[in-house]
């Protein structure tokens, strides 16, 4: 990469410092150059040709071709046509100039009218910086092979085994079969894999190919870009496409149901032999789809494509946009394509591209117990979308081995076809689906059984773990013919006509849903036709309700506006509770506990507030003063519909900070001014037990460190210095006071002048004894302490200690090579916060 910027730099350097010199040539030379780098999306190309003289890539261009007004055409065969001529014609265009190049040059390439894309084959440099310099290039990246999803390992299946399979029963397709007479007819499907032995059993009598006399034709119904077969005929020297195909179609007249829609006819395409699925061949046989042609390529009828194209195959985990331009001329062209969301679980965000994407319909597996597979993909996927769309069985699903035998296999390859099949006995019993893909969506995703587990990400309906749940194929004949309906709206406040934000909304009737109502207040859903009730709930507001009936087909708007439920102020004052009686400056919060608050400041002059308009509910008030000093307040409050008054008094600290008050000590307070330990006191360093490892030094009363005096004392002090003693030090180290009589004491409390420095691998404790020093409890600690660079104070009020003898404190401190404690000043007595003398 670095070799092949350089030299492409240097060259465009040169050339734009003589650019207006140099003849024509050199010019665009040097504009050929930056424009391949720039074009080059993958460095990949320029790497190529940092080693070789010559590179393979693909040349995509700028023009797409506007497929709107096919979605509008009612015959298949006209819109399939108009979809294909426009592509066509949009490539011809665009590509003339890169076709020409290219001809010149002698080189071999290929042309794609689906992706408006040219495969070129072993490029030199020179031309690809020509190619880059042509207008309506877009890109140029390499070639890229794509996989069959993995696990497909699976067990032989008897050939004797007869009977319904799982995942066909699991769905309710057989129930389809039953109640419509239905079981596909009409409808071709088709599969981007490994190919599909087309004479299996279970598949012979389907295959379009077959012209019922013994007798098959392949021209239109079977295309194999790579070649890999003995013969002309379909064949699977893989397994996989053999096996997703008899999931779809699969039935062989002996009791071996193993296909959801075994009444529909199959045609495929080998975009993935032996299981490898190159770019090269997967456009070749999409572009085949829209418009299938002879076995030699040619005379393509659109007539003969398919309805649906099952993709059981993909990236590893990737929101890339693969060929996203023929999964659009699928859609526009009215075939709708069903893809695997990958087998790259349990994790989150794993799902793979193209079945990542959002215009794409994926699918996860789960097993017979309708428990999701530990292997299949979750989302989200683009743009934090819900991925899969859906799941299905996808777990010991048995179905056809190319060689006329059955197997088991898992994975959402599996699953797949399941829903291919559904989709087919969809639109074959209720064929006003057939040409509308994205109706079709709709109808799965309101037939799904819904299937609770938001591990990552979603709702107990729609979640990145079973999308909107599970396959259901006779709900989903149900619903077609129920039909589906939309309705959406705004929420509104009747006062005020602004939105209502985080408004809970529950529609229900046929089927139902919930949501929360973002800062818009607006809602939406897709639904089945038939009568609903809407529900609205507001804090602050009385609920809202709507009946509402939906139409097959039909976009209804229902709008609701809330109206404010009774609202009332809250007033009062903030002052010293301490003795001064002042205003305080303040601020006013009230909490609802449900997520809502206001708030207000009160005035510096006065301390009034005013909480205006609140709605009648139970609040949970805090104030805090803007003035240090103060200890801040709380107060529950049932707000009645009247407005009601809270006047509030603020106390002042234990630090004792507060403007017009003064500290009041009675006790004893070491200043540790010596350089060694007090008398009296003691320091005791615990063995830690670990060889080699040093456990002094603990306390010292001597500034090792050259820290200083930090505490907010003068003179000496006390301190542990764990960043101070050398890696092989570990402090476990204990500074224990000497004991006091608190008789006739009524406030007591330790006061500590210290300078704690953050660590993360820290305790400070400090612990207080009754009885001399037999037994310890701690009052105050902190481990991975934020720390309190000094001056700062520390006050532990000690209640328990007043009135006994015996009392003793101690400063215990653990760490390795983190931080350091500093004490000065350690007070132990009455302490007290009073008046300051006037003046």
């Amino acid at each position: 990469m670095k070799t092949i910027r350089k030299a492409l730099g240097a060259a465009a350097a040169l050339a734009l410092m003589t650019f207006t010199l140099a003849p024509a040539p050199a010019a665009q030379a040097a504009l050929a150059s930056r424009v391949l780098e720039t074009h080059a999306t993958s460095d990949r190309v320029l790497e190529t040709y940092a080693t070789s003289e010559t590179a393979s890539f693909w040349v995509r261009m700028a023009d797409k071709a506007d497929l709107s007004a096919a979605r509008k055409m009612m015959n298949r065969t006209t819109r399939g046509q108009d979809v294909a001529d426009r592509l066509k014609s949009t490539a011809d265009r665009s590509q003339a100039p890169l076709r020409k190049l290219l001809k010149a040059e002698g080189l071999t390439s290929k042309a794609f009218w689906a992706s408006n894309a040219v495969y070129v084959e072993d490029a030199p440099e020179s031309v690809a910086r020509e190619i880059a310099a042509l207008p309506g290039v877009e890109e140029i990246r390499p070639s890229k092979t794509y996989t069959i999803p993995k696990p497909v390992a699976g067990q032989p299946a008897a050939t004797a085994e007869t009977g319904l399979a799982w995942g066909v029963s699991n769905i309710n397709a057989d129930d389809v079969w039953a109640q419509t007479g239905r079981r596909g007819e009409g409808i071709v499907v088709a599969n981007v894999d490994t190919g599909v032995q087309f004479d299996h059993p279970a598949l012979v009598k389907q295959y379009r190919g077959n012209n019922g006399d013994g007798t098959f034709t392949h021209d239109y119904n079977w295309i194999n870009p790579s070649n890999n077969c003995e013969s002309a005929a379909p064949c699977d020297t893989h397994g996989h496409g053999s096996h997703t195909m008899g999931t779809i179609a699969g039935d062989d007249g002996a009791g071996n149901q193993i296909g959801v829609a075994p009444g529909v006819t199959w045609i495929a395409g080998n975009g993935c032999p032996g299981g490898s699925c190159p770019d090269t061949d997967l456009l070749a046989v999409s572009q085949w789809m829209l418009a299938p042609t002879d076995l030699s390529g040619e005379n393509p009828d659109v007539s003969k494509r398919p309805h649906i194209v099952n993709n059981s195959w993909g990236s590893n985990p990737s929101d890339d946009p693969l060929m996203e331009d023929i999964q659009l001329a699928w859609a526009a062209s009215g075939i709708m394509g069903v893809w695997a969301n990958g087998n790259e679980g349990p994790g989150c965000k794993t799902s793979g591209s193209p079945g990542s994407r959002s215009i794409n319909y994926s699918v996860g597996a789960y097993d017979a117990n309708n428990k999701i597979a530990s292997f299949s993909s979750r989302g989200p996927g683009q743009d934090g979308q819900i991925k899969p769309n859906i799941s299905a069985p996808g777990v010991n699903i048995r179905s056809v081995h190319p060689d006329g035998g059955y197997v088991a296999m898992n994975g959402t390859s599996m699953a797949t076809p399941h829903v291919t099949g559904a989709i087919a006995l969809l639109w074959s019993a209720r064929p006003e689906y057939a040409r509308d893909p994205d109706a079709t969506r709709v109808l799965l995703d309101l037939s799904a059984i819904d299937t609770a587990d938001t591990s990552c990400g979603g709702t107990a309906a729609d979640n990145n773990v079973y999308g909107e749940g599970r396959l259901d194929a006779l709900a989903l004949i149900q619903v077609g013919a129920t039909g589906s309906s939309t309705v959406a709206g705004t929420v509104t406040d009747a006062g005020t006509g602004r939105s209502v934000a985080g408004a809970a909304l529950t529609i229900t009737g046929p089927l139902t849903r919930t949501a929360t109502l973002g800062t818009e207040g607006t809602y939406s859903f897709s639904l089945v036709a038939g009568d609903y009730q809407i529900s609205v709930t507001a804090f602050g507001y009385q609920t809202g309700t709507r009946a509402v009936t939906l139409t097959k087909d039909g976009s209804h708007t229902v709008d609701i506006a809330l109206v404010p439920t009774q609202r009332v102020d809250l007033t009062g004052t903030v002052t010293d509770g301490s003795g001064l009686g002042r205003p305080l400056p303040a601020s006013v919060v009230a909490d609802d506990g449900k997520g809502h608050r206001w708030s207000a400041d009160a005035d510096p002059g006065t301390g009034a507030y005013t909480l205006p308009l609140l709605p009648a509910t139970t609040y949970t008030l805090t104030y805090t003063t803007k003035e240090p000093g103060y200890d801040p307040a709380t107060r529950r409050l049932d707000l009645g519909e009247t407005g009601q008054r809270l006047d509030v008094g603020l106390t002042v600290n234990l630090a004792c900070t507060a403007s017009g008050y003064q500290v009041s000590r009675d006790g004893s307070t070491q200043p540790f001014n010596g350089t060694t330990k007090p008398k009296g006191w003691t320091v005791t360093n615990v063995d830690i037990g670990i060889p080699n490892y040093d456990h002094q030094p603990g306390w010292v009363f001597k500034d090792a460190g050259k820290r200083g005096n930090h505490t907010g004392g003068d003179g000496g002090f006390a301190i542990v210095d764990s960043r101070n003693s050398g890696i092989g030090h570990i402090q476990d180290t204990y500074l224990t006071s000497p004991a006091y009589d608190l008789t006739g004491r009524t406030q007591a409390a330790i006061e500590l002048a210290h300078d704690l420095k953050p660590a993360v691998n820290s305790t400070a404790t400090i612990e207080l004894s009754l009885d001399g020093g037999r037994t310890w409890d701690a009052v105050w600690s902190v481990t991975r302490f934020p720390g309190a660079p000094g001056p700062a104070t520390q006050v532990v009020p000690i209640p328990q200690a007043n009135g006994k003898t015996g009392v003793k404190f101690r400063l215990y401190y653990q760490g390795q090579l983190s931080g350091w404690w500093a004490v000065d000043n350690a007070f132990v007595g009455d302490r007290t916060c009073t008046l300051a003398a006037k003046g």
